[in-house]
Order: structure tokens, then C-alpha cells, then sequence
């Protein structure tokens, strides 16, 4: 008595109209890459301490190993200004970000 009466009129030689699994296809978008334009940090990466004039460098400089420097790191170890990738900091938005090295 375990046969259906879907496996019955299978047999019987009759055909479902639809499918029930059957559904239409559907395109998707291709998935595009996030990329974060710019972060906000204030932790200098170099002295360990928290600055409100932190700004990401990407420098070559070899004895520094790190990229979120704030201004009187990036004074000591010689960074130029023209390595800084962000304005993010406080004093940047209100216009008052000065260096000491230039």
C-alpha cells in the first residue's frame, strides 16, 4: 500500500502538466569588489598612542613599519607629506594640519 497516487498515474501513463521543481532562471549581477575609500583612526601605529592627528601614510621608509602614523611620528622618522593618503584626522578637516618636516 506504499505507492502514491502520483506513482499510480505514472504509471497509468499520465504526465504532470509542470514540473515541480521546475522554476525559470534567474540572472544575477556579478558580485562587484567593496573597497573602503577611508577609514577613521586615531591610534598611532608607531608611538602606541591615541592622537587626534592620526593620517594613513604609504611611505618606503624602512625603519618604520607601519602605515597610520600621526604627525609628530611622521616628523621624527622624516616622512614626507606627499606620502599621506588621508585627510581624516581633526585638525586636517578644520584646516589647521601642519607638519614640521616637510
Amino acid at each position: 500500500m506504499g505507492n502514491s497516487l502520483k506513482d499510480a498515474l505514472k504509471k497509468a501513463g499520465f504526465k504532470a502538466s509542470r514540473q515541480e521543481n521546475e522554476r525559470p532562471m534567474i540572472k544575477r549581477k556579478k558580485k562587484t569588489k567593496v573597497v573602503k575609500h577611508q577609514e577613521e583612526r586615531n591610534f598611532c601605529e608607531v608611538c602606541k598612542n591615541v592622537c587626534p592627528d592620526v593620517e594613513l601614510y604609504k611611505h618606503r621608509n624602512p625603519t618604520v613599519d607601519a602605515q597610520w602614523i600621526c604627525a609628530r611620528c611622521a616628523d621624527i622618522h622624516q616622512i614626507p607629506d606627499s606620502t599621506r593618503k588621508s585627510s581624516q584626522s581633526d585638525f586636517a578637516k578644520k584646516g589647521m594640519f601642519r607638519r614640521e618636516f616637510i
